[in-house]
């Protein structure tokens, strides 16, 4: 089950975010992914993601989640943001919902 459709049934948070980014064929980078709830609508539009987060359990979680259509898309470390290598310009957003 995508935990989105437990903590935001109607798809508001992901709404929100659309009114001010465009993940249609992005390269999106989501700091903090936490249990997945943002990535899958997320990568149901984008071209890639790669979601990390330092909580192995969520992001085991969040790769549990993953509906198997997508799994081509994402890709997940359990690292904190500070451990992850990122090269200039590879993403064309970054996402960190909720992460404060």
């Amino acid at each position: 089950m995508n935990p989105a459709s437990v903590l935001d049934p109607e798809g508001a948070h992901f709404a929100a975010l659309e009114r001010v980014a465009d993940f249609a064929g992005a390269r999106v980078l989501e700091v903090g992914c936490g249990d997945g709830r943002m990535t899958v609508p997320v990568a149901q539009r984008a071209a890639t993601v790669l979601a990390f987060d330092p909580d192995e359990d969520a992001v085991e979680a969040a790769r549990q989640a993953l509906p198997s259509e997508l799994a081509g898309r994402v890709s997940f470390a359990a690292a904190a943001a500070t451990a992850i290598e990122i090269p200039r310009s590879a993403f064309d957003i970054v996402l960190f919902s909720w992460s404060l």
